[in-house]
C-alpha cells in the first residue's frame, strides 16, 4: 500500500469533524524514489467505511470518512471523529498542528508514466486516511476541525464562567493573565463542498484476487491490504486460502455445463455440517385385519428407523509455480474451470452408475415404444408408482426415431449434448453421459442428488516457490427405491 501525506490546514472542535484536502490534484510527491501525481476524480473508496487513523496504526481508529468531494484544489475529505480519549486527542492535535497532516493509504489501480518518470494516477483505491505530523504533499492539509463540548464538561470554561471574587479576601494575582481561547479560529473558512456518494467499488477480477491471496500468504503487506479491502467489499468471511463465493460465480459464469442427469435429479443442497444424511424409513409397518363387529381392533407396535445416506467428498488440486500464476493471464480461472468440469463429469458418472445398479433387466419388445410401455408396467408392478422419467443413450434415441417415424415427441429442447422433452407421457433425457444401449424408466424418486452449494475453491501457497489451486465438493447419491428398469437387449 502506498502512503501519501498532506497538511491539515485548520481544525474546529465543536461538532467533532475534521475536514481537509486528502489529495491535491496534479501536484507531485516523491515516494520511494518515484513521483506520483493524482488526477481529478482519481480517488475512490475501496470499501463502504473508510477509517481515519492515527499515524497509519490500524489499531488506533479515531473516526470515519463521511464525505469525499472533487474540488478545483483536489479531493476534499470530511470525517466524523469518535467520542473518547483517542478522538479527543485527534481533535486537539489537528487544532494545534502537532498532527496537522493528512496521509492517505491507497493502492494504484490505473496510471500512466510520463517522460519524466512521473506516474499520473487515473484511479486509486482508498483504504484509509491518517492524521500525521509531516505530510508529503504540500497541498494536503486539514482545513477545519469542529468539536462540541459536553454540557457537563467542567474543564472547558470561559472567563464568564469564573466565580465572583470573595470580597472578604485581599488576594491579588501576582500578574495579569491574558485569557487564551481553547478553540482557535479556523485557518481557512470551511466553504460548503459538493458531496459525492461513497459508492462501493466493483470487486476485482477473480484471477487478480487469487494472485493477491497467494502473495499475502507469502507476507506481501500490500497484497494483504488489497485482500482485506476486497473481502469487505464482497461481504465474505476472510478465511485464508478460501476463494469467496463471489469469485466462484465469476469463474462458473458462462461455463458450458454438460450435466443433464445432475440437473434432472438434483433435489436440494446438502446441510452445512456432517458427513451423513438421515431419512425416516419404516422398520415395522402398521398391520390390520378383517374382524367381527364386536371384536377388538387389532393393533401392533410400529417403528420408524433412519435410512442413512453417506455424503461423499470430491477433491482435486493442481500445483504450479508462483511465477506461472502471476505471469499467466487468467491462468487461475482457467485451471479452476477445468477442475470444475472434471467434477461435473464425475457426478454424471456417479448418477449413471447408480441408475444402472438400481435397474432390472427386461425383455425387449417389438418396438422401442412398446418396450418403454413394458418397462413402465414393470415399474408400476414392482413399486406401485407411476413412472414419469425415461433416461436413454443417444443410440437408443436413434433407434426410437428409426422404428417409430411418427414419434410423439413434444416440448423440450435440443442442443449438442442433451435432448429433453416428452414421449408417451414420460419426461425424457437423452444424453451421451449414459452408456450406449442404456434405457432407464423410473419415477422421480429413482435417485436423489444433493450437492454442496457452492463448490469450495482454494488457493494456497506451498513452500517458497509453489502454489496449489484446488476444488472441494460434497455430494450424496441416494437411490430411493430399486424400481428403475433398464432395457439393453435388442436395441
Amino acid at each position: 500500500m502506498l502512503q501519501f501525506d498532506i497538511d491539515v490546514t485548520a481544525a474546529d472542535a465543536d461538532a467533532r469533524t475534521i475536514e481537509g484536502i486528502a489529495v491535491p490534484y496534479d501536484e507531485t510527491a516523491n515516494l520511494g524514489g518515484t513521483e506520483y501525481a493524482f488526477g481529478p476524480g482519481s480517488l475512490k473508496p475501496a470499501r463502504d467505511r473508510t477509517p481515519l487513523l492515527l499515524g497509519h496504526d490500524r489499531n488506533r481508529p479515531v473516526g470515519i470518512l463521511t464525505e469525499l468531494a472533487d474540488t478545483d484544489q483536489g479531493a476534499v475529505a470530511r470525517f466524523r471523529v469518535d467520542n473518547g480519549p483517542e478522538g479527543d486527542l485527534a481533535l486537539e492535535q489537528a487544532v494545534s498542528g502537532s498532527r496537522g497532516g493528512l496521509s492517505i493509504g491507497a493502492e494504484i489501480v490505473n496510471g500512466t508514466e510520463d517522460e519524466r518518470g512521473v506516474i499520473h494516477v487515473a484511479e486509486a483505491a482508498l483504504l484509509e486516511i491518517s492524521l500525521v505530523a509531516i505530510p508529503a504533499f504540500a497541498g494536503s492539509a486539514v482545513t477545519s476541525v469542529t468539536a462540541e463540548a459536553a454540557e457537563d464538561d467542567e474543564d472547558l470554561t470561559t472567563p464568564d464562567d469564573d466565580p465572583e471574587p470573595d470580597p472578604t479576601t485581599n488576594h491579588q494575582p501576582d500578574h495579569q493573565e491574558t485569557p487564551v481561547e481553547t478553540t482557535p479560529e479556523p485557518i481557512a473558512a470551511a466553504a460548503p463542498i459538493p458531496t459525492i456518494s461513497l459508492e462501493k467499488r466493483a470487486p476485482m477480477a477473480a484471477d487478480t484476487f487469487i494472485v493477491n491471496t497467494v502473495r499475502a500468504m507469502k507476507g506481501d503487506h500490500n497484497a494483504m491490504r488489497l485482500v482485506e479491502a476486497e473481502l469487505d467489499v464482497i461481504d465474505s468471511a476472510a478465511i485464508i486460502g478460501l476463494v469467496p463465493d463471489a469469485y466462484l460465480r465469476q469463474i462458473i459464469g458462462g461455463l458450458a455445463e454438460n450435466r443433464p442427469l445432475a440437473n434432472n435429479v438434483r433435489n436440494a443442497a446438502l446441510p452445512a455440517e456432517g458427513m451423513k444424511l438421515y431419512k425416516p424409513t419404516w422398520t415395522t409397518t402398521p398391520v390390520g385385519g378383517w374382524i367381527a363387529e364386536d371384536d377388538a381392533t387389532p393393533s401392533n407396535a410400529i417403528a420408524i428407523g433412519n435410512h442413512e445416506v453417506s455424503i461423499q467428498q470430491w477433491a482435486y488440486g493442481v500445483s504450479m509455480t508462483v511465477a506461472s500464476l502471476e505471469r499467466g493471464f487468467g491462468v487461475a480461472e482457467s485451471v479452476f474451470r477445468q477442475i470444475i468440469l472434471s467434477y461435473y463429469a464425475a457426478v454424471e458418472a456417479k448418477i449413471s452408475l447408480a441408475m444402472t445398479n438400481a435397474a432390472e433387466e427386461v425383455a425387449a419388445g417389438a418396438t422401442i415404444l412398446a418396450t418403454i410401455g413394458n418397462c413402465s408396467a414393470e415399474v408400476y408392478k414392482d413399486s406401485g408408482r407411476r413412472p414419469d422419467k425415461a433416461y436413454m443413450a443417444p443410440d437408443v434415441w436413434a433407434d426410437l426415431l428409426a422404428t417409430d417415424a411418427s414419434l410423439p415427441f413434444t416440448g423440450g429442447s435440443t442442443n449438442a449434448n442433451t435432448i429433453a422433452g416428452q414421449v408417451a407421457g414420460l419426461d425424457i433425457v437423452v444424453t451421451s453421459n449414459l452408456a450406449a444401449g442404456t434405457l432407464v424408466v423410473a419415477d422421480s424418486s429413482v435417485i436423489e442428488l444433493r450437492e454442496s452449494s457452492p463448490l469450495q475453491l482454494r488457493a494456497n501457497a506451498v513452500g517458497t516457490m509453489n502454489v496449489e489451486l484446488g476444488v472441494t465438493a460434497f455430494a450424496s447419491f441416494d437411490v430411493e427405491v430399486a424400481n428403475a428398469v433398464k432395457m439393453t437387449d435388442g436395441l
